[in-house]
């Protein structure tokens, strides 16, 4: 999915308008019954938007029936023993099907083998196939081979932004009258556009029982906070969480460039603050709590910094390496089988060094410090709480939040209270590369250590500057 260009973005934009609020409107979602996918994408390097052969990553046009079969032992095997998964999502196209479907079912019964394999189809461009007569051939001889296999999905177009809704309801309708000896709990209808309005498809009572899909992804919004990521994610899918999966979600798991800002290994298992872990935590909490399936993008592309594996070798020596334990950590709670990560953060200064403290202060209003690091001091350790598109920074010693206390001022203390409804207590956490940023929702003003070095010294706020006192990274407490 994530090889687009300008176009796309304009694409997108063009959607979201016509979409009528479908961004920031959330309905009531029914309990889901999809939770049993937990599925990884295994993609070509290219993309799986080729105007040829698809060649998932370890496959090349020299394999055969067999060499396939044991690279997709490797690579699969290996994915499910590494992840826990049990779906693996591999693309299929005219050509693909036509020209080397001999040498691709190796890998693909392989796959089988061990769990379920969600088949879906790309098209080069566009958003529609090329050919009618072409697209139905291929789906006939994919049906005829693995219509009857229990453990045999198939997405019948990703992401169909060249139709209406109405067309593309027709579309799957006509699909689905072609191929009636397939279940339809076997059958995967994208959303309208990039599979973004799950409610367009899935509010057609001719595609009932089939499964829906929705995919998401951080360039599709901008937003710097993970209960707007949540939010997106819930509007995409709105009420029919019982029958959607999420085909397609990703994010960086090794270091890279977005936009020409470089960002090192992020750590999902935290609340950051990062763009990307606002988006990573944020939408993998929302599919938990909807007890959605979903199928990382991706478990293996090469060269993908998205890619949550690595792989090295071919063969019996092929070999696949996690790339981001705490992207994995995000991914198993997302499928409602792990924890999710830690409670516990410290806030650190770029300029100075010192850790933001609560100096074992607990009267209400007095001012929160900055101290050299010491890991297991808890006054260093805070938990940092959603609260609205804002979050609330709590002291595990003190049990105050950090507070604004309406101080205006350039240079004032920040202080600590205890909860309260006030916006001195709610911060945007803004991301400033592998820093961040962190602004009062009342005051305006930022925290800065005020190139205070000395352990005790009181937190201050500061107005809007490009100094390295406003820049913060937020780590694990541990």
């Amino acid at each position: 999915m994530k090889a687009r260009t300008l176009s796309m973005v304009f694409r997108l934009l063009a959607l979201f308008v016509l979409g009528g609020g479908l961004l920031t409107a959330v309905p009531t979602q029914a309990q889901a019954s999809t939770a049993g996918f937990r599925g990884v994408n295994w993609a070509d390097t290219r993309d799986n938007f080729v105007n040829g052969v698809l060649y998932v990553s370890g496959l090349t046009s020299s394999d055969t029936y067999s060499s396939a079969a044991a690279t997709a032992e490797g690579v699969v095997g290996q994915l499910y023993s590494i992840t826990g998964a049990n779906t693996v999502r591999m693309p299929i196209n005219e050509p693909t099907v036509s020209d080397y479907w001999g040498t691709y079912t190796g890998a693909i019964d392989t796959a089988l083998a061990k769990g379920k394999v969600i088949l879906a189809y790309w098209a080069y461009s566009g958003g529609k196939p090329a050919s009618t007569a072409g697209f139905q051939q291929m789906w006939d001889k994919v049906v005829g081979k693995y219509g009857g296999n229990p453990n045999a999905y198939f997405e019948v177009i990703n992401e169909p932004y060249s139709y209406s809704a109405g067309d593309l309801n027709n579309f799957y309708s006509a699909w689905l009258a072609r191929y009636p000896g397939v279940p339809r709990g076997r059958v995967v209808l994208d959303g309208t556009g990039y599979a973004q309005n799950v409610p367009a498809v899935g509010s057609d009572s001719r595609l009932d029982g089939t499964l829906l899909a929705a995919h998401d992804y951080s360039f599709f919004a901008g937003y710097e906070s993970e209960t707007e990521w949540a939010n997106h994610i819930g509007g995409y899918i709105g009420g029919y969480a019982d029958r959607t999966v999420v085909t397609e979600w990703g994010g960086p798991m090794s270091p890279g460039s977005k936009n020409g800002v470089h960002y090192n290994t992020i750590d999902y298992s935290i609340p950051s603050g990062s763009f990307f872990a606002d988006y990573i935590r944020g939408v993998s909490e929302k599919m938990r709590s909807l007890g959605v399936g979903s199928v990382y993008w991706p478990g293996l592309r090469d060269g993908d910094w998205y890619s949550l594996t690595t792989r090295s070798g071919t063969g019996s020596g092929l070999k696949l390496t996690l790339s981001n334990p705490s992207g994995l950590t995000r991914l198993q709670y997302a499928w409602g089988t792990g924890t999710g990560g830690g409670t516990y953060v410290r806030i650190v200064n770029a300029a100075t060094g010192q850790y933001i403290d609560g100096l074992g202060r607990t009267a209400g209003g007095s001012a929160a410090g900055q101290a050299s690091g010491d890991p297991g001091r808890y006054d260093q350790q805070w938990v940092i709480e959603n609260s609205g598109n804002r979050v609330r920074i709590k002291n595990r010693a003190t049990g105050l939040y950090l507070d604004g206390a309406g101080r205006t001022a350039n240079g004032a203390a920040v202080g600590q209270y205890a909860a309260s409804g006030s916006a001195n207590q709610q911060w945007s956490v803004l991301t400033d590369a592998d820093n961040v940023r962190i602004k009062n929702g009342a005051t305006g003003e930022y925290l800065d250590g005020m190139g205070r070095t000395s352990s005790g010294a009181d937190l201050g706020q500061y107005a809007d500057s490009s100094s390295g006192n406003q820049r913060w990274r937020i780590v694990a407490a541990g």
